[in-house]
Order: C-alpha cells, then structure tokens, then sequence
C-alpha cells in the first residue's frame, strides 16, 4: 500500500513543479560576484568618475535575422545611459556625426552654431557581444526552461581595454520569459529597430531581463 501512495505523489509533486516554473521569469549571469542589486545601485547617490564606453552591434550570424545583434546592442547602450554610470559613445552610427561636422565647417553656417572638429571623445572601455542562444520556444536544457516553453536569450559579453586591447571581463548572460518580470529599471520603453517584430511575446521579456542583468552584472563588477 505504502508503494501505490508513493506512486501517486511523485507524479502529483512534478507536476507542481512543472506548473510553478511555467509562470517563472529569470535571468541569471553565470559569474559570482558580492555587489549591491541593482535596485540598490540605482538608488546609491553616485559622483564618482564616469568610464566612457562604446557599445558594438551584437554578433549574431542566424539568417534572416540581421537587426538582432544591432537591436540588443542598442538595449544595453541605452541602459547604460540610463544607470548614470557611464558616458556612453556613439559608434555605430559615428558617421552621421562626423558627416555634420564637415557639412557646418564648409564656411555656409553661422560659425557660432557650427559643430567644431577635434573635440570626439575616445572610448576607454568597448563592449561587445555575441547572441549563442534566441529561442522563441526553449527546447532541451533543463526541466523547468522546457516545461515552461519559455522564450530565452543567451549573451557573451567581453569588455576590453581600448588602450591595451586587452580583455578585462567577460561574462555570459541567460534570461529568459514568464508571466513575472524580474524588475525592469533600466531598460523601459519600446524595443529598438530590429526588435520590433518580438513587441508584446515572450520574447520581449526575456530580452529586457538579459540586457537588464547584463547591465547589472557591469554596474555591479565597478566598471562604472
């Protein structure tokens, strides 16, 4: 008798699990580090020296989805400027500025309202990514990522060292979907071209719980 409870329970208790996961959202860096939450981090009062970064376009190489790796990219730029740890540099779209630069430097502008040349400011620290892992619809892994059929997201950061080139961290950064968020602070708002197509899915949760641990993880390791 007592083996037919047993056989009874542990398909009951799975099934609970499996049920509580499905409407759980993470994300999670796969590095330890002892800094403050993030809440905490915003809340600190901060004026201290500011590290100028620039931010690439995430490679990402899966056909038919080009804007992914720019459109992540500009997520975590805009969260880095909105933590007011850094001073955050345009490159991606450098040119424009530079195109200004020489257009009101052609003697047809009023010298007073022209953008001078020489005074663009390099980056000390450079970011760059890779996206290893977008699944609309997780698959394999671990039991609660497929039982919840959860849309995750997968990065590896790498932070270098402009002057030196070398590599001063590196992370990687899973988050994934659920019907909680896990306090979204920094990355508000609506999702960068490229990214629009995910509006209002699963997806875009678990790619504003990645950028957002993401940026915690830096604000967290005192890179800023």
């Amino acid at each position: 008798m007592r083996i037919s409870i047993v056989s009874i329970r542990l398909p009951l208790l799975l099934a609970a699990l499996l049920s509580a996961s499905a409407c759980t959202s993470t994300a999670t860096v796969v590095s330890n580090n002892n800094g403050p939450t993030i809440s905490q981090a915003r809340a600190e009062p901060y004026n201290g020296p500011k590290y100028r970064v620039a931010v690439s376009a995430f490679d990402y190489a899966a056909a038919g989805r080009s804007g992914i790796g720019g459109g992540m990219a500009d997520m975590l730029a805009d969260a880095l400027v909105n933590t007011n740890r850094f001073i955050v540099l345009e490159r991606e779209h450098l040119d424009e500025v530079t195109q200004e630069q020489d257009l009101s430097n052609t003697g047809r502008f009023r010298k007073d309202t022209a953008a001078p040349i020489g005074q663009l400011e390099g980056a000390q620290l450079l970011i760059r990514g890779t996206v290893t892992a977008f699944e609309e619809h997780c698959s394999g892994g671990s039991i609660i990522i497929y039982s919840g059929n959860q849309a995750c997201v997968t990065i590896n950061l790498r932070i270098l060292d402009a002057a030196t080139g070398r590599v001063v961290n590196a992370t990687t950064v899973n988050g994934t979907s659920g019907s909680n968020s896990v306090g979204i602070i920094f990355t508000p708002g609506t999702l960068p071209v490229g990214l629009g197509a995910y509006s209002k899915t699963p997806m875009e949760q678990a790619l504003r719980n990645c950028i957002e641990t993401a940026v915690n993880y830096i604000v967290n390791n005192k890179l800023g």
